[in-house]
């Protein structure tokens, strides 16, 4: 059975008129005869009942219609969908963020593509920068907005979207809070929060690094993955920590002090698998890369 069989049934079910039906489907009346009659013997019943005045349809002519109409409004929405696919404008893109994702202007960049693009699903999930690697080579997700591993890029391409220099954060009556900077010598001895090394790697070790190249070795009290969890960490006096200056989660009772010394920042990539990627994914790559160039221009003109 043929969709296009199913549109001749249509025809001549609705005009009750073979040779009306036969012009509407632009096809000549005799081989659409044999079309509906080679239809009638495939599905092994009568469904049209007709005599030299008229046409009409059986019991089981009348089912087939409602069903026929069916299947073609069916094939219609899922040849769009396909085509609209095809060009980017319809399917769905899953996403992984890490917090730090969403201290950037990502949730902007997110919430201007579903506007442009309202048939496209954004489906987010926050995971870890390790975990949304592995995901995204398995197939599970599309795309991710993380930090990347020297080491854990096999398979994979990113690009650079974000970067913020570190401050180190203190309560606001800390003994530091008033100072105008800070070096890595003046804090050596402070409590320190930090993000497990599991969540990224590199930028643990750039940290740690940072302070073997002044011959220190930081003091580390509290692990604790996210940066709201860091800041509610400081807030209630449990130690200092880095956050992104200008940072987004900086809550009342937490001063930001420059860092003096030569100290790794905090870069956000959007990473996916190498290979070919649906027009959607491209469509929503894109569109957030070209946000965070805008913003990049913006923040460089006010001098952030």
């Amino acid at each position: 059975m043929e969709l296009r069989q199913l549109r001749y049934f249509v025809a001549v079910a609705e005009e009750l008129h073979f040779g009306r039906a036969a012009r509407r489907v632009h096809i000549a009346q005799p081989p659409f005869s044999q079309q509906i009659k080679g239809l009638e013997e495939e599905i092994g019943a009568k469904l049209l009942e007709r005599n030299s005045r008229n046409v009409q349809l059986t019991a089981e002519g009348q089912y087939f219609y409602g069903q026929a109409v069916s299947i073609l409004a069916q094939a219609q929405v899922v040849a769009l969908t396909v085509a609209r696919m095809a060009k980017g404008e319809s399917g769905c893109v899953n996403v992984g963020f890490m917090e730090v994702a969403m201290d950037s202007p990502l949730p902007e960049a997110i919430r201007g593509f579903r506007h442009s693009s309202p048939d496209v699903s954004v489906q987010i999930s926050q995971l870890g920068g390790s975990a949304q690697l592995a995901k995204i080579r398995s197939g599970e997700l599309d795309v991710g907005f993380s930090t990347v591993f020297l080491h854990g890029m096999d398979g994979l391409a990113s690009i650079r979207l974000f970067s913020k220099k570190h401050a180190i954060a203190v309560p606001d009556d800390h003994k530091f809070a008033r100072e105008k900077s800070l070096s890595l010598e003046d804090i050596a001895d402070e409590k320190l929060i930090l993000f497990p090394r599991s969540g990224q790697p590199d930028l643990h070790d750039s940290i740690i690094k940072a302070f073997s190249k002044k011959r220190l070795v930081p003091i580390i009290s509290q692990e604790v993955a996210g940066l709201s969890g860091a800041a509610a960490l400081i807030a209630s006096g449990m130690g200092i920590t880095f956050l992104p200056d200008s940072s987004r989660v900086i809550r009342e009772g937490i001063t930001l002090i420059p860092i003096r010394d030569e100290f790794p920042t905090m870069d956000l990539f959007m990473v996916w698998k190498r290979g070919d990627l649906s027009n959607t994914n491209k469509g929503f790559m894109e569109s957030v890369a070209d946000y965070f160039l805008k913003c990049t221009s913006f923040f460089d003109e006010i001098g952030e």
